[in-house]
């Protein structure tokens, strides 16, 4: 996958984490989804997943902050899942 499509693909999940997409967007994000090998769309999915946290930080008393390891966790299987096997 190329570096503009994985830029699209992360820019559609942290839309559809923070929004329902409209069907056009869904169906674009569906198709960069379906290029992208299990274990990368799962690790992008887990950075939706922070990017959606990331917005959440309006209330702040009602968050609490993320463990180290799960951290160093996600950013790692990201981190791998962009570069690729070494």
């Amino acid at each position: 996958m190329s570096r503009m499509h994985t830029d699209r693909l992360q820019e559609l999940l942290a839309d559809e984490a923070l929004a329902a997409l409209d069907a056009e967007h869904s169906a674009e994000l569906e198709t960069l989804l379906g290029d992208c090998p299990a274990a990368q769309r799962n690790a992008l999915m887990q950075v939706a997943a922070l990017t959606q946290l990331a917005f959440l930080r309006r209330d702040q008393s009602a968050l609490q902050p993320m463990p180290e390891r799960l951290k160093a966790r996600l950013l790692s299987a990201a981190q791998r899942s962009l570069t690729g096997p070494g």
